[in-house]
Formats: C-alpha cells, sequence, structure tokens
C-alpha cells in the first residue's frame, strides 16, 4: 500500500489523548508515515473531524480557548509528512454512481461518498475503526491499514 486515505474517527482519535483509541490511532500513523505511505483526507472527512472533535472538545475547554484548540488540533494534522487533501468527482453520473456503492456495499451516503473518493483518486488503503466497510474490505476494494 503506498496510499491510504484516512477516516474521521483516526484523526479523531489521535487528537483525543483520553480517548480509547489514542494509543492505536497513534501507532498506526507512526506505521504508515515510517512507511512513507501518502495520506490521503477529503473536505468531507475535515468536516466530520471539525464537527465530531469540536463537540468533544466543547465539553472541555472554555468558549474563549475553544477555537484556538480546534484550530490546533486542525493545523497539526495538516502539517502530517506526505499528507494530500482529495475530493470526490464533480461531475452528475460520479453524484449516481454514489447510489450504486450505498447498494452494493450497505454503505451510508457519506461512507459511499467517501469510497468514491478513494476510487476517484487510485487510494486503495483505508485507516479507520469503523466496521461500516467489512463488505468494501471483503470484496478487496481497499486494504485496511
Amino acid at each position: 500500500m503506498t496510499k491510504c486515505y484516512l477516516d474521521s474517527n483516526v484523526l479523531i482519535y489521535l487528537k483525543d489523548e483520553h480517548s480509547l483509541g489514542f494509543e492505536q490511532s497513534s501507532a498506526l500513523i507512526r506505521h504508515l508515515t515510517a512507511h512513507r505511505v501518502s495520506l490521503y483526507v477529503s473536505t468531507l472527512c475535515l468536516d466530520e473531524f471539525l464537527h465530531e472533535f469540536g463537540k468533544a472538545l466543547r465539553k472541555k475547554t472554555k468558549e474563549n480557548e475553544f477555537f484556538d484548540s480546534l484550530e490546533e488540533a486542525l493545523t497539526s494534522i495538516l502539517q502530517f509528512p506526505e499528507l494530500l487533501i482529495v475530493n470526490p468527482p464533480s461531475d452528475p453520473d460520479s453524484q449516481t454512481r454514489v447510489i450504486s456503492l450505498m447498494r452494493e456495499y450497505s454503505l451510508r451516503p457519506r461512507d459511499a461518498y467517501h469510497l468514491l473518493t478513494m476510487q476517484a483518486n487510485d487510494i486503495d488503503g483505508f485507516a479507520t475503526f469503523d466496521t461500516d466497510f467489512t463488505r468494501v474490505f471483503a470484496a478487496k476494494l481497499l486494504v485496511k491499514a
């Protein structure tokens, strides 16, 4: 695997040192970067990160520190070596392909868009802690990082 798309849950666990997935996320990112795997996220992934990490952060920080802490977390992710931001294709045919991916792999719309983004950018690796992609991995469309 030379390319790996990062799911938002990996990023959320990585930035929450008290989460159950912190150690696993940290080890995964260290492994991927040590092996010079190109890391990919999409704006959809970053949106999910900001939303979910922001909810957790609001509970732990004072209002006047919230945006600075959120920006610090996002900036640290964007500084990963070999990180590229990609997006799904925007043509109408690709948008209807999302329905096919939902049907074929029992995915929710957002996850189908992640898969479409990976396919459009020839990314064959996926780092996630979700089980939503079990059928995708079984079909060997993606390799789990």
